[in-house]
């Protein structure tokens, strides 16, 4: 799964520019499906468990004098396919590179961008239904109407509608207002939040003089391996996260400008962000706002279809920054 992630196409928001770096994957199909294929890394994950499985069972009737062979063949079929899942992204990519097939960073002007929040309802075991939410930052495709470009884009799992309209809120407010505009976003996932969410829960224990609840907390923590898991997704985000990014992507893009050179929203853009102001401060909230264009009748301009600059995902690829910024 590291390498997976180290995979995972960034996306870089620049509000001075008003402009969304995504990378896209090339158009068109490939013979060979990506490493990060969910039908790849699914189907050969099973296979290395399951054979792995079988070498643990027949390797202990080994070892305790059975007659028949170590199960070389089952152990070469799981090695294999646990070397699969390393070996493959690298040569992936440079079949792609032969074959001239290159992710691209594309640079989308901020009031093309999409965001969508889609309803997923789903049956898992025992016939149960789960209701499943996502909220998408996306990208269009000014070749085509009504699609996205390929493969770009920001996908998370919210816990319902008010839950997408809150993220699209937060990345909005940043975009239009700046940074002072928005709250700094919980860390909940390092050792050190971990460790004072456990001694408030002591603390607490020990305030109301409950003993079981304490015992029960520790157990539910170690069942589920707790501080294990929040070291270590602390060290994914330190050190494996960032490997996803290029040394030096979009650096002369990232450089900041001084506010004569930065560009400017469009009228029915100000217009709205005056009327959701002028909301908040009579208390209103954006997740009960239904759709904001109707309800302060201010007309949004049509979407211009053209092309977006876009230059190879590679490191020391730097963007052509021309008078369309």
């Amino acid at each position: 799964m590291n390498t997976l992630l180290k995979r995972l196409p960034p996306t870089r928001l620049n509000r001075q520019r008003r402009e969304v770096a995504f990378v896209v994957d090339p158009p068109g199909r490939f013979w060979l499906p990506a490493p990060q294929n969910p039908w790849v890394v699914s189907i050969i994950g099973a296979i290395a468990m399951g054979s792995g499985l079988i070498v643990v069972v027949e390797l202990g009737e080994w070892l305790r004098g059975a007659e028949d062979l170590f199960p070389l063949t089952v152990f070469v079929i799981h090695t294999s396919s646990m070397a699969f899942l390393f070996v493959y992204p690298p040569l992936y990519d440079l079949i792609c590179r032969l074959c001239k097939r290159e992710r691209r960073t594309v640079l989308v002007p901020w009031e093309d961008v999409v965001a969508v929040c889609g309803f997923n309802p789903n049956l898992g075991p025992g016939a149960v239904t789960g209701f499943g939410w996502n909220f998408a930052l996306l990208p269009p495709d000014p070749e085509r109407p009504g699609y996205t470009l390929p493969g770009a884009g920001i996908m998370v799992s919210v816990g319902g509608l008010p839950g997408a309209q809150a993220q699209w809120e937060y990345i909005r407010r940043f975009m239009e207002e700046g940074a002072e505009a928005i709250t700094p976003s919980a860390k909940e996932w390092g050792v050190e939040w971990y460790s004072a969410y456990v001694a408030r829960e002591k603390a607490e224990c020990e305030r109301t003089n409950d003993p079981a609840r304490w015992r029960r907390f520790r157990r539910k923590r170690l069942w589920e391996h707790a501080r294990f898991a929040h070291w270590y997704t602390e060290y994914r985000m330190k050190h494996i996260l960032p490997k996803a990014v290029p040394k030096d992507w979009l650096e002369e893009w990232s450089k900041p400008l001084p506010e004569s050179q930065c560009a400017k929203p469009s009228v029915a853009v100000n217009e709205l962000s005056e009327h959701l102001h002028a909301a908040y401060q009579r208390g209103e909230k954006f997740i009960e706002m239904g759709d904001v264009a109707k309800r302060f009748s201010v007309a949004v301009p049509a979407t211009n279809y053209k092309a977006y600059p876009s230059f190879p995902f590679r490191t020391h690829a730097q963007p052509v920054l021309d008078n369309h910024h």
